[in-house]
């Protein structure tokens, strides 16, 4: 028995379960920092390789002159890694904020998590097609058809993933009011970065790298906020 009357068992335990959260805060930060990264590194290479805005005869000079495939495959694998980066991070935040967690938020929170990997990762793969074709084949892709593959990325990354992604903050700025797991004024800047992402109509580049930005927010207020714990109740009697 300690000198607080609290079993030596019993601080272990909650030493234990401080150094757990603790560890789990970093790692969710760390993964976070990752997506954020790798997602905004992959999406400005593939959507460099030509511009959005390119014309038939400059896709077709430019699939002409590269043959890059290998450069693309860097660049999924880059895509890949930001989204398993994501998935731990959305694991982390729901970790953090335990059984405070509203099955109806966290699950709409978890759903839409899940709906934006994949919107992403079919996006890159349109994104990378023809690439990928002119790698394996050896030759040229169609300009039309390699401007449509790009319309559709645009129309996935811009209109669909942005919304979703826009749900995602809601409903993390939501489960962070609600539990008090994040800060008041990282509410209110998801809150305000979300409405403002949601109303956006434009299919401008660098809206793409909002909730990457975003991710990276919240990755840094988990690595220098410590986790709050609710206090261990009595052991049980024997």
């Amino acid at each position: 028995m300690s000198a607080a009357g609290l079993p030596v068992s019993g601080w272990r335990r909650r030493g234990a379960a401080i150094e757990v959260a603790a560890q789990g805060g970093v790692v969710g930060a760390v993964a976070g920092i990752v997506c954020a990264v790798a997602w905004s590194v992959g999406l400005r290479g593939l959507l460099a390789r030509p511009g959005l805005d390119a014309s038939r005869a400059e896709i077709a000079r430019f699939y002409s002159d590269h043959a890059d495939g290998g450069h693309v495959g860097l660049l999924l694998a880059l895509m890949v890694i930001g989204t398993v980066a994501y998935l731990w991070f959305v694991g982390v935040v729901r970790s953090r904020l335990g059984a405070r967690e509203s099955r109806l938020v966290g699950t709409v929170f978890l759903g839409a998590s899940v709906l934006l990997t994949g919107l992403v990762l079919v996006a890159a793969s349109a994104l990378a097609a023809p690439s990928i074709l002119l790698d394996v084949s050896r030759q040229a892709p169609d300009p039309g058809a390699a401007a449509l593959f790009r319309a559709l990325a645009a129309a996935e990354l811009s209109v669909f993933a942005a919304r979703i992604a826009t749900l995602v903050m809601f409903s993390t700025a939501s489960l962070g009011l609600r539990t008090g797991a994040f800060p008041r004024w990282l509410v209110v800047v998801t809150y305000v970065v979300g409405v403002a992402e949601f109303v956006n109509v434009t299919l401008a580049e660098p809206t793409l790298y909002v909730f990457p930005a975003w991710i990276a927010l919240v990755s840094v207020v988990l690595l220098v906020r410590r986790p709050e714990l609710a206090p261990e109740g009595p052991p049980p009697s024997s």
